[in-house]
């Protein structure tokens, strides 16, 4: 294979959409497994909704994914005369022809068509108007649009897609269509043609929204002469919910790259989980078979990748994979690493990167967290006094008095411990051993109320990786609070 060129052109009109970045992820594997290129370029011709906002956050979250661009980012409202220069060309040539028919007109045209029962096409209305119309059209002050004008004898075109295989459609179903607006501004796909000959582009892998606008381009291509340098190209499944549906902003899902980022997912996660949206690894040692695995670093990615071993349907959204390899990923952290992501940012108010707790709250909850933003859920009472509950207290096997025993007795043993032997969980162990076997008690007498004591929650740490966190002075003022409150009763 010679050395691929492949790009990802976003339009900067929203965030970084989780099926975009998974798209310019496939395309940075093949560039990289083949020693191509990878280029980022910004499609931003929709004028009234794109903004520099959007396109910043579609730069800084590619980059933060670690797929940065090997050339230049170019811009198309930077390049307006390159792409009229080539409009101008079609007009000389009759290969293109100005159109003005108003938007009333198109609309009317079509409800025509949907009414007739008939696929909605462009009537031909001014393919051949007369140098004397266009100048009377002209001096009413109608402002053209430019269509290609679609060979009467064009038939079927072909597509050879390398996921899907081969793609038909009648150019006669298409008819001319619009490549300049009356604006002067192309549309996408024009502009689009004409950035991909110029970037010498080989391989255009995209979403199968964009198989329709294929045959639209492949026409373009011909008529500018440039049917040699027509590239490939590869349409990826879309990404549904677990339901099926279409993911979607406006229903409240999760879509934006952002969006995955502020709630605390590592980027090496959305790599991992993106790649095996529609594709699965195959390694030479398994025989062709899928590998089981499902840990993949972007290095290890980019050496197994395939394109013809990408799927054709759709992929699915699982929230419950993504947070599995995440929680592996955070895991694989050290503990400095981990303080580093989640201060400030995800600290509930009040707390300080400073405390001394914060580093040992995170090493009893590493290990229970699948994002970043879980944090000050799963920590809370480790920086916040719990609120006690005579019920919560007392062992399900316990009762109140035995309850009462047990914690008195563990309050007045560990009093007696020096500051230093609250850093070793050992000693801290052996006194509660030694209050259960001295006052002649059950573990659940002990262990169950100065756990619930110290957390004030059902699930927690164990009572001894808690008083290590706690520390002599917050352990012993909690302890005592507790019995106050079963005193109470």
């Amino acid at each position: 294979m010679i050395k691929p060129i492949v790009r990802i052109a976003p339009s900067p009109t929203g965030k970084l959409h989780l099926g975009t970045a998974r798209t310019a992820l496939f395309n940075y594997l093949f560039a990289r497994k083949n020693k191509g290129k990878f280029i980022i370029r910004l499609e931003d011709t929709d004028k009234k909704r794109s903004t520099l906002k959007y396109e910043k956050n579609i730069i800084s979250n590619l980059k933060w994914l670690g797929l940065e661009s090997d050339a230049k980012i170019e811009r198309q409202m930077e390049r307006l005369k390159i792409y009229q220069k080539y409009a101008s060309k079609l007009l000389k040539e009759k290969k293109a022809y100005l159109c003005f028919c108003s938007a009333q007109e198109l609309d009317e045209e079509r409800q025509r068509q949907l009414k007739r029962k008939q696929p909605p096409r462009y009537c031909g209305k001014c393919r051949d108007l007369s140098k004397k119309e266009i100048a009377k059209l002209k001096k009413e002050d109608r402002r053209p649009t430019i269509r290609l004008r679609v060979p009467d004898d064009r038939g079927t075109i072909k597509l050879k897609d390398l996921i899907r295989g081969e793609i038909k459609e009648n150019a006669g179903l298409i008819g001319d269509f619009v490549i300049m607006k009356s604006n002067e501004v192309p549309l996408f796909f024009f502009a689009g043609v004409i950035d991909d000959s110029l970037q010498k582009i080989t391989h255009v892998i995209r979403g199968e929204d964009h198989i329709s606008n294929t045959f639209n381009q492949i026409l373009i291509y011909e008529a500018l002469g440039l049917k040699k340098e027509i590239p490939e190209f590869a349409h990826l499944p879309m990404i549904l919910n677990s339901d099926r549906s279409k993911m979607s902003k406006r229903k409240g899902d999760t879509t934006t790259v952002e969006d995955f980022k502020n709630l605390g997912y590592l980027p090496e996660t959305l790599i991992n989980f993106m790649a095996l949206l529609s594709w699965h690894p195959r390694r030479d040692d398994q025989k062709g078979k899928e590998d089981k695995d499902e840990i993949y670093s972007l290095q290890e990615l980019t050496s197994l990748f395939k394109l013809e071993e990408v799927g054709k349907s759709a992929a699915i959204f699982d929230k419950n994979k993504l947070d599995y390899l995440n929680g592996y990923y955070l895991r694989r952290l050290k503990n400095d690493e981990l303080k580093n992501l989640i201060c400030p940012k995800h600290l509930a108010e009040g707390w300080k990167c400073e405390d001394k707790i914060l580093e040992r709250a995170i090493t009893l909850v590493k290990d229970r967290m699948k994002k970043l933003s879980d944090f000050s859920e799963l920590a809370d009472y480790f920086f916040e006094e719990p609120v006690y509950n005579k019920e919560l207290l007392i062992f399900k096997k316990s009762d109140e008095i035995y309850t009462q025993r047990g914690l008195g007795a563990t309050t007045e043993e560990l009093s007696k411990l020096k500051e230093s032997d609250w850093e070793k969980q050992g000693r801290l162990e052996e006194r509660l051993r030694k209050v259960v076997k001295e006052e002649k008690l059950n573990n659940g007498d002990v262990f169950w109320p100065v756990r619930a004591a110290l957390s004030g929650r059902e699930a927690s740490p164990s009572p001894v990786e808690l008083l290590w966190a706690l520390g002599k002075n917050e352990s012993l003022k909690r302890l005592d609070k507790a019995l106050e409150a079963l005193n109470k009763n």
